[in-house]
């Protein structure tokens, strides 16, 4: 998967892990694979400087409120 075919699928993979679907759900629900759904999470831990899935999911409830 390219750069720009990943940056398609950030916001639907962020949006599924916010709401505690794990890799292999998500995976089924974007038709992707296992490794690029990872890749993704792990695209958006960096780039939102986070540690950890935990710590996305806490990111992204304050983000709602």
């Amino acid at each position: 998967m390219s750069f720009w075919e990943k940056v398609g699928v950030l916001s639907p993979v962020y949006c599924l892990v916010c709401q505690g679907f794990s890799d292999r759900d998500i995976t089924t629900k974007l038709n992707l694979t296992e490794l690029n759904v990872q890749g993704c999470i792990v695209w958006i831990l960096h780039f939102l400087k986070l540690s950890d899935r935990n710590e996305l999911i806490r990111y992204a409830s304050a983000a709602t409120v």
